[in-house]
């Protein structure tokens, strides 16, 4: 399906939606029905561009729902390569992928599902370079990285070309999400600063342990 030449999905053509076809008003009659989603929200989701960071424990849910929810367009970034030891948790990625680069797995998963989205995989590393291209190309993004340096890079592409930024991240038995508008109270701090943190902590908690060994063995 063609894109409007507008960019983000609330700036569509008239008639754009008018070109939905008998096969997807039933794939998405669920979410037409939904009073808060309804036929105009699905033709602005089919108009859409959503890029995704990653896709690994995080990304692979999201990128399989856009795909299933009827994202017109997204763009997968992920340098890394498919491993056994992922497949019990990143539910893209089936055994016979292994070896193979996360973000193409995760295209193949999406089509599978629904061919009638436009899935492009950039097996690469989201570095500053990358996303000031890919970013200003997006109406949403979704940071579904594991590293603070990624994370940072990400949200200042986002600050830069004013694109909404949705982050998300699991640790341990913990899972949390961060919608945010793309402004510059919304920047986070450098990847040293969790560091040095991190290393407070550490040597916080080691002081702890030591202190706790000295008292039993008393």
């Amino acid at each position: 399906m063609p894109r409007p030449a507008s960019c983000g999905p609330c700036a569509l053509e008239p008639g754009y939606a008018a070109t939905m076809d008998d096969h997807q008003l039933l794939r998405y009659s669920r979410h037409i029905l939904l009073d808060e989603l309804g036929i105009e929200g699905q033709r602005k989701l089919l108009a859409a561009h959503a890029l995704v960071i990653g896709a690994g424990g995080l990304g692979s849910p999201v990128a399989l729902y856009l795909g299933t929810a009827g994202v017109g367009r997204i763009t997968l970034v992920d340098h890394d390569v498919v491993d056994l030891t992922n497949l019990q948790r990143q539910i893209a990625h089936p055994l016979a992928r292994v070896g193979q680069p996360k973000a193409e797995s995760a295209r193949q998963s999406i089509l599978a599902i629904n061919p009638d989205v436009e899935v492009i995989a950039r097996v690469q590393r989201a570095d500053a370079k990358l996303l000031d291209q890919l970013v200003a190309d997006a109406d949403v993004v979704l940071d579904c990285s594991d590293n603070f340096a990624t994370r940072h890079a990400v949200n200042a592409a986002c600050v830069r070309h004013g694109r909404p930024l949705v982050s998300g991240a699991a640790i341990a038995s913990r899972i949390s999400t961060a919608p945010t508008t793309a402004s510059a109270s919304a920047r986070i701090p450098r990847p040293e600063v969790f560091s040095e943190r991190k290393s407070s902590s550490m040597m916080m908690m080691g002081k702890w342990k030591r202190m706790a060994v000295r008292l039993s063995a008393g």
